[in-house]
């Protein structure tokens, strides 16, 4: 068995993972970054309108933090959030030496453009493909200083001793092989759970895996009812439904029309109209389609037929080719569009630095909780992950400084083994890929865009139901290397703690805030301001609540 010992373990190699490992590396610890896909082909990679941050006046960071707090419905950490308006300019400033090239005008300035709620502009980008470059900076610069990786690769376990973490079983999904880290000090960067909803933008590696690693290894984690739903996903064909359609068309001029033509978003929001929050656009086209006036699809149309081809070519060249690839012609007809899941608001519990409830676990990026609130606007995401991944990096560098690296237990990497080895070869066991089809289904059907209770208990029965199936899931091939079966019955155990969680949140917010709406409680209640907390306690879930952190 393959073994590793190393000051700092960072589990997910996305934009905050290697925010993380760069920053580790460079303030003098041993760095070892694992990731599930080839290094450099993580989620972050299929952003594409752009990230926030006040680097062109009149907009300031001041004005950055009241938009998010305003947008996240008030239940954000005012701490962090200020942290991240305020340090975020120099993360863009970071990203430009790695070798980002930003968009600039003609006299040198950065090129900004205004996303929802932005009175004053702060999305800068790259084209409408900034998540790639993004990436492929942070991967040049990673291998230019010398961070230590292993791609391919599942954490499938966080050890602990007492209530400290120490180091992580994994398996190599090339190999098969099982490995086994000690570290003086862990990150998660791991990113959201899209997977277990089915329709979203996210990456198929995107599997909630932090969530149930935290929780297993007793942190807490906060407002995961919030759940967001990207208005323009497209609707059809079949074959890319959920892919996303940037922001930045809507930004830019795209115009959202029903089946009869109407530019519907005049009957809801007739100030913000396209611009509306993300919830409030998502509300009005599930409005529009459960009325019977969607498209033949259940959609809805976005227009840039009215931009010039020029311009099209210029601001948004990846949807033009991604709509040529299915045969639609953008400067011609419209898109055909419908909300997919997008992003977790919620997460992991933690303060400015990063640091969770459990010693030397420290989190960043999507996986995190506590930026956002209730609704995330656009291009905070792939921001903040450079600022909480360098943060969290120093925090787990100046921890390793201060407590060595604990002895691993034997016995508990040989557990872990073989709980995974216990998947393998189980030709008549209950097939993940049947599992992961039932929860997809029902966390679409009864946690997506409008909840209520009714539904919310059906979706928490079916959950357990599906758990105990668990008892029974066996991979359908015994393949030592790339066993994808093997893989998704680790992914699918995951997904249904997390959807668990996000269910039993959902149900106990009695209200409607942001990205959860409740049919049944439609109001937004000034009681309501606060976090819901969830825990795990002896194998079961528990709920509290924490007063939002106001004071900056």
């Amino acid at each position: 068995m393959e073994t590793f010992s190393i000051d700092v373990l960072i589990i997910g190699a996305g934009g905050a993972g290697l925010r993380a490992a760069i920053e580790a590396k460079e303030q003098g610890a041993s760095v070892l970054l694992v990731g599930k896909e080839v290094l450099g082909c993580a989620h972050t990679g299929m952003a594409m309108g752009g990230l926030n941050a006040s680097m062109v006046s009149p907009a300031t960071p001041k004005f950055h933090a009241q938009i998010t707090n305003e947008g996240g419905y008030f239940i954000n950490n005012r701490k962090i959030v200020k942290v991240f308006t305020d340090e975020m300019p120099a993360r863009v400033l970071d990203l430009e030496r790695y070798g980002v090239m930003f968009d600039r005008k003609d006299d040198g300035s950065f090129y900004v453009w205004a996303g929802s709620k932005q009175k004053y502009p702060l999305n800068i980008c790259v084209g409408d493909y900034t998540g790639r470059e993004m990436m492929q900076g942070l991967v040049d610069q990673s291998r230019k200083i010398g961070v230590m990786y292993k791609d391919e690769c599942f954490i499938s376990k966080l050890l602990t001793k007492g209530k400290r973490v120490i180091g992580a079983v994994g398996l190599d999904l090339k190999t098969g092989e099982i490995f086994s880290v000690s570290a003086a000090s862990i990150i998660l960067a791991t990113g959201g759970a899209g997977r277990m909803y089915e329709v979203t933008t996210n990456a198929a590696s995107n599997t909630g895996d932090g969530y149930a690693l935290a929780l297993d290894a007793g942190c807490a984690l906060i407002d995961m009812e919030m759940v967001q739903f990207h208005p323009t996903g497209i609707a059809y064909p079949p074959s890319v439904r959920g892919v996303l359609v940037t922001e930045k068309v809507r930004a830019h001029g795209g115009i959202l029309r029903n089946k009869n033509g109407e530019r519907f978003m005049s009957r809801y929001f007739p100030k913000e109209m396209e611009l509306a929050k993300r919830d409030e656009v998502s509300r009005s086209i599930y409005q529009e389609v459960k009325e019977g006036r969607g498209t033949v699809h259940d959609g809805v149309y976005l227009h840039v037929d009215h931009w010039k081809k020029e311009e099209i070519f210029d601001k948004i060249p990846d949807v033009y080719e991604q709509h040529k690839n299915i045969g639609i012609d953008i400067s011609k007809e419209p898109m055909e569009i419908y909300p997919s899941m997008h992003h977790m608001m919620g997460g992991i519990r933690m303060n400015e630095w990063g640091k969770t409830t459990v010693k030397g676990l420290f989190v960043c990026g999507e996986v995190a909780g506590g930026v956002h609130g209730a609704n995330r606007l656009g291009g905070n995401s792939i921001a903040e992950g450079q600022v909480f991944g360098r943060r969290s990096a120093i925090s787990a560098v100046q921890y390793a400084k201060k407590h060595s690296r604990a002895l691993i237990v034997t016995s508990d990497v040989t557990v872990e083994a073989e709980r995974i080895s216990a998947y393998r070869a189980g030709k008549h066991g209950v097939s993940p890929h049947i599992i992961e089809s039932k929860l997809k289904k029902l966390m679409w059907e009864y946690v997506g865009i409008y909840r209520n209770e009714k539904d919310l208990l059906k979706a928490k029965k079916e959950i357990l139901s599906l758990a105990k199936a668990l008892k029974h899931m066996k991979a359908r091939s015994d393949a030592s290397t790339r066993n994808r079966d093997l893989q998704d019955c680790l992914e699918v155990s995951n997904m249904l703690k997390t959807a668990y969680a996000v269910v039993l949140c959902a149900f106990k917010r009695k209200e409607s805030r942001g990205a959860h709406s409740r049919s049944d409680y439609p109001k937004t209640k000034k009681s309501w301001e606060k976090n819901i907390v969830i825990y795990q306690e002896k194998q079961k879930l528990i709920l509290s609540y924490a007063g939002v952190v106001k004071s900056a």
